[in-house]
């Protein structure tokens, strides 16, 4: 996982073929994570959100739960 670009919150991973963003936003209940896949530069999977049922969940949790979903989504053929 690297930081993407300028913004705090914004993730990357290149997982098999594919470009992995994830998105951490601070919101009033806690964090909340998006995600969405790439494979090259076209969009495979638009953002999704991705629920983080820790209570205390900090930015990179939140992140590494985006990326966890994100290559579950990848590992199942995309048809999660």
């Amino acid at each position: 996982m690297e930081p993407k670009g300028f913004d705090m919150g914004d993730y990357e991973e290149r997982y098999q073929d594919y470009n992995i963003e994830v998105a951490v936003e601070q919101v009033l209940t806690g964090v909340k994570a998006h995600f969405r896949v790439l494979r090259d530069d076209a969009v495979v999977v638009d953002w999704r959100l991705v629920h983080i049922n820790s209570l205390w969940s900090t930015e990179h949790a939140a992140a590494e739960a985006g990326l966890r979903a994100a290559r579950e989504l990848i590992d199942a053929g995309l048809t999660g």
